[in-house]
């Protein structure tokens, strides 16, 4: 990997590692601009603390700008809200990854539904099936211009037509949220709607 350019390396990431799910960011910056960004270098990492990951680069599209500007909010915050993202939100989240000004606000040029949050500045999209509210965590520098934000999810907010109760233990009608998460090549997605099952065994294992 060393030996190939930049553009190589990531080719043979995004196209062999995925489906990877989407983190729809949205974060506040100087004067409260609300800024809406997709990422796709996302993951959950944790249970006790709860964390997220999301890997964001360099801004390497807009003239004069090192930073993107989630990454930059999220430095000067350390607050920010991740929505999943279900089918019928899809187009509206690719149109929010446009190369807009910083003084511009994705979602309010989309039409994207923000309501406020409980605990953190940033709002939140109002129809996500699932929506984070994140403190920031750590930040790992992997270059002057991005790296790993990991944040503390100190909210969930999960569409009721989701959640259910099961012999007292919660259960999360996952299939029915159809979310959606980024596939090889540019402008492909997956969707989840088709599944396999797999149970786990214990050791030792039998013939």
């Amino acid at each position: 990997m060393a030996e190939l350019d930049p553009a190589t390396r990531y080719k043979l990431l995004v196209n062999t590692v995925h489906p990877r799910p989407i983190a729809w960011i949205v974060s506040t910056g100087s004067g409260g601009m609300v800024n809406a960004a997709p990422y796709s270098f996302f993951n959950a990492m944790g249970g006790t603390p709860p964390l997220v990951a999301i890997g964001i680069g360099a801004d390497d599209v807009r003239a004069g700008e090192a930073r993107k500007d989630s990454l930059r909010n999220i430095l000067d915050t350390e607050e920010f809200t991740i929505a999943l993202v279900g089918e019928d939100q899809a187009e509206a989240m690719v149109l929010t990854a446009a190369d807009a000004p910083a003084d511009a606000s994705e979602a309010k040029a989309v039409g994207v539904a923000l309501v406020p949050s409980s605990l953190v500045a940033p709002p939140r999209i109002a129809d996500a099936p699932v929506a984070f509210e994140c403190r920031l965590w750590r930040f790992v520098e992997t270059h002057d211009r991005g790296g790993i934000v990991i944040g503390e999810v100190l909210a969930t907010h999960i569409d009721d037509r989701f959640v259910g109760d099961e012999d007292g233990r919660l259960r999360i009608d996952a299939p029915a949220m159809k979310l959606v998460g980024r596939a090889h090549g540019a402008g492909w997605y997956w969707r989840g709607s088709d599944r396999t099952k797999i149970d786990r065994v214990r050791w030792p294992l039998e013939d």
